[in-house]
């Protein structure tokens, strides 16, 4: 077999130069423009925003002072401890959750997931990151979702852990003032069992009192196996057509009762095929992989440094982003001018090799 040795070997370098200059220079003219729902985005924020001013300024009437670790001045950090903080918390998380554009975050989760203005999603509470919980209603409101919210009033450190200022009183004053539609539909104590056994009676009983006095309705239900199925119960009684779960915090419910039964996952978590491993045994697992085995796309806000890492938000910052600010709101954009130019030269390299290959090849 002859070939002639001259240009034919030369094709392949010419096209891997071509397609290594497309790439980078497709590359390079990248542009960051606003993402889909961007405006969504931006008015979950804002909302988000005002929601968390608004508390501020309501401890401010009721005399409340802020906490000595809130920086920021924003009224969503509680103290180190309280009667009813129930584990230890991580100071840079809670500040890092102090951010509205969190409520960008939530809706680009629903975007990911499918989720469509005026679905029916299920919400639960812990009261340990109570400006997560308001970004998530912001995100809610704007997208004029159907809820259940469920929370529980015990608190990790520096969460919504003042008894005479729970999670509930925010909750219920911000419905009040008009910024959200949804209301809090069941409230529990939380902490150990979800009973709140280890508060002081006197506080216990305050807050069972507080509750009783408020719109929504107590789950005080011992064996935990009947509070899960319990809780599932009223969910699709009111939404029988549920879409998805949102955790915010390590509520015992939600997460189950053991490590091993503590789902690993964050962020948007969407359901298998395959089931939970711990499924057989509803004595450990939570509403999380029960939701997760009934293939229910679930929305997991725990890990707070993992969240704003992946979503480009500032991790434990100095001051308060303000809204609109991070990758969230914004896409990469490539222009295709280049890569379609590249392509139609590759076809033309390619014709010409095939030319070469026919007239000097010779078998």
């Amino acid at each position: 077999m002859k070939r002639n040795p001259n240009y034919v070997d030369y094709f392949f370098y010419i096209w891997a130069l071509l397609l290594v200059v497309a790439f980078l220079f497709t590359k390079s003219s990248a542009t960051d423009d606003k993402c889909r729902y961007f405006e969504e985005k931006n008015a979950a924020s804002l909302l988000a925003s005002e929601a968390m001013a608004e508390i501020k300024a309501y401890k401010g009437e009721l005399n409340i002072p802020l906490s000595a670790e809130d920086n920021y001045h924003s009224g969503m950090i509680g103290d180190r401890y309280t009667v009813i903080t129930t584990t230890l918390g991580n100071l840079q998380s809670k500040k890092t959750s102090v951010n509205p554009n969190f409520a960008a975050v939530i809706i680009d989760m629903f975007k990911e997931a499918g989720i469509k203005p005026g679905d029916e999603v299920a919400i639960v509470f812990s009261s340990s990151f109570p400006a997560l919980n308001i970004c998530v209603m912001a995100a809610a409101e704007v997208f004029h979702l159907k809820t259940c919210v469920m929370i529980s009033l015990g608190a990790s450190s520096y969460g919504a852990n003042n008894p005479d200022f729970t999670y509930l009183d925010m909750a219920e004053h911000l419905k009040q003032k008009g910024y959200f539609q949804n209301e809090i539909d069941y409230v529990s104590l939380g902490g150990e069992a979800d009973l709140g056994t280890e508060f002081p009676e006197d506080v216990r009983n305050n807050l069972l009192q507080k509750i009783e006095n408020s719109s929504a309705e107590l789950i005080l239900i011992e064996d935990y196996i009947e509070n899960i199925d319990y809780r599932i119960e009223k969910i699709y009684k009111t939404l029988p057509d549920l879409k998805m779960l949102i955790n915010v915090g390590g509520n015992l419910v939600s997460m189950g009762k053991d490590e091993e039964s503590f789902s690993e996952e964050n962020g948007l978590v969407l359901p298998t095929y395959m089931k939970s491993g711990l499924s057989h045994d509803l004595t450990k697992i939570g509403l999380i992989d029960r939701f997760l085995d009934m293939k229910i796309p679930i929305i997991q806000m725990l890990n707070i440094k993992g969240l704003a890492l992946d979503y480009g938000l500032p991790y434990n910052p100095q001051t308060i982003p303000v809204v609109g600010d991070g990758n969230v709101y914004y896409e990469k954009q490539y222009s295709l001018t280049v890569p379609f130019i590249a392509l139609g030269m590759s076809v033309m390299l390619l014709s010409l090799y095939y030319g070469y290959r026919k007239k000097y090849l010779i078998l």
